[in-house]
């Protein structure tokens, strides 16, 4: 048997020639060129589309801004659907069509953005705007219903203490004060620095207050005039005024039955005395 020390074993070979890796690059070297240039190509359309997709919310910014009417507006809205300015322009639509006594064709509006764009930060506010739209309809089953699908959008909190007294007051509107009053003090409680907060303690205090209520005023009185007394530049004119047209009527009695001043006697002709 031969010694270990002087005839060692191998426990391993050097391999002598291009590492795994150099062989995979070199088997794949058309597919990770190909793959290369795949990928460079779609970075490149991502850049580009997002290059457009600027443009083109730019240009519908512009147009949203130079309309005016409302033909204008659903132009917008029909050209730029795929923008923000699509939803910007039908808010502006139903508050020209509210403007213009078109109520039930604002509130339409209202309702189609809403079902259309639910995800779009404005659709909150068209929800809101809803709400006060029914109220002024005085529909205040539905703009409470309205009002509070804007509580429930848990992501869009700013709009919450407005729609809770909204909601008082569609209460209050039906005569349940003490639900108007439960909701008027949840925002002082829950929304206590904000403006609201103030807003809601005003409506507890003058929660149960009446307007007095409104009386016709008296007719102005006519004036009046004597028949028998003639009118004109000169002579006696009423005035309007029942006291003083009964004192000067008065006082022109009183010198129609004064007696008339007796004339003084004729001095007494004497003839002198003839003179021889």
């Amino acid at each position: 048997m031969s010694d270990p020390s002087t005839n060692p074993v191998p426990i391993g070979e050097i391999v002598q020639g291009p590492s795994a890796f150099e062989q995979f690059l070199e088997n794949n070297q058309k597919l990770i060129a190909v793959s290369a240039v795949a990928v460079a190509l779609a970075i490149g359309g991502i850049m580009v589309y997002r290059t457009i997709q600027q443009d083109h919310a730019a240009e519908a910014g512009a147009a949203l801004s130079a309309a005016k009417d409302i033909a204008s507006l659903e132009k917008v809205k029909v050209d730029f659907a795929d923008t923000p300015s699509s939803v910007t322009a039908g808010l502006t639509i139903a508050d020209q069509l509210w403007s213009t006594g078109q109520q039930d064709e604002a509130i339409a509006a209202l309702k189609e953005i809403i079902e259309k764009f639910p995800q779009h930060p404005a659709c909150v506010v068209a929800q809101n705007t809803l709400g006060h739209r029914l109220m002024a309809q005085g529909k205040n089953v539905e703009a409470a219903v309205a009002f509070q699908a804007v509580l429930n959008r848990e992501n869009e909190r700013f709009l919450a203490p407005s729609a809770m007294i909204a909601i008082g007051d569609t209460y209050k509107k039906e005569g349940n004060l003490e639900k108007a009053s439960e909701l008027y003090k949840k925002v002082s409680a829950e929304f206590k620095d904000s403006p609201f907060a103030n807003m809601a303690a005003d409506r507890i205090k003058f929660l149960h207050f009446a307007a007095p209520t409104e009386i016709e005023p008296p007719p102005a009185p006519t004036p009046s005039t004597t028949p028998d007394q003639p009118t004109g530049a000169g002579l006696g004119t009423g005035t309007g005024n029942p006291l003083l047209d009964s004192l000067s009527s008065g006082s022109d009695e009183k010198k129609d039955a004064a007696p008339a001043p007796e004339p003084a006697p004729a001095p007494e002709q004497t003839t002198p005395p003839s003179q021889p």
